[in-house]
């Protein structure tokens, strides 16, 4: 189904977008201070490209004629974001502590409700805690975005359903996610009565 006609830079009012852009900028300072060498130049400049693709993505998909393509695109954006929060994560875990960029370890951290935590993906991204080295508050930064493109898209979805408008692959997707549901919530309850 073609998309009604709206506002073209509409995009730039979308809190996912914001926090792409966002995350872009805070990245470009952040690798403008990494050490020199040859391994964290390529770093620098493929999570330049991550975080550029993921707001391009976003762009793209409000610019495209129908729901499912922007779905699509919302798609394309997450694999990016998903790529630069990897990159984070290797950064904080220390796979580049040998070039001079040291890691993270968040045992030693409080929160600000003076909890602690025991790993990286332990560490809550909502509110961001100011305090958490640089890396780590740009890791939880991405893990934000793609958990608000993720809803963004689940919204997306459930307008398709309601217009019919879903691809066959989704709606054959969605009813498999439903019947793999169906089997595990079927296998506890035959657990529970001592059937299974």
């Amino acid at each position: 189904m073609i998309k009604p006609p709206r506002n073209s830079y509409g995009y730039r009012e979308l809190l996912v977008y914001k926090k792409a852009e966002e995350l872009q900028l805070e990245l470009s300072k952040f690798v403008s201070h990494l050490p020199h060498s040859k391994t964290l130049s390529s770093l620098s400049d493929q999570m330049e490209r991550s975080a550029r693709s993921t707001k391009q993505n976003i762009i793209e998909g409000w610019k495209r004629n129908s729901t499912n393509e922007y779905y699509q695109f919302l798609g394309y954006a997450v694999a990016s974001n998903a790529e630069l929060e990897a990159d984070f994560t290797d950064i904080c875990i220390g796979i580049y502590e040998s070039k001079g960029l040291k890691g993270v370890d968040v045992r030693g951290i409080k929160g600000m409700k003076g909890e602690k935590w025991e790993s990286l993906e332990s560490v809550p991204f909502y509110p961001l805690n100011p305090i958490l080295p640089l890396c780590l508050q740009l890791k939880l930064r991405a893990k934000e975005l793609n958990f608000l493109i993720d809803k963004l898209q689940t919204s997306l979805l459930e307008k398709m359903k309601t217009e019919k408008t879903l691809s066959a692959t989704e709606r054959i997707r969605i009813q498999d996610q439903k019947e793999a549901v169906f089997r595990k919530e079927h296998e506890v309850y035959l657990q529970e009565k001592g059937w299974g």
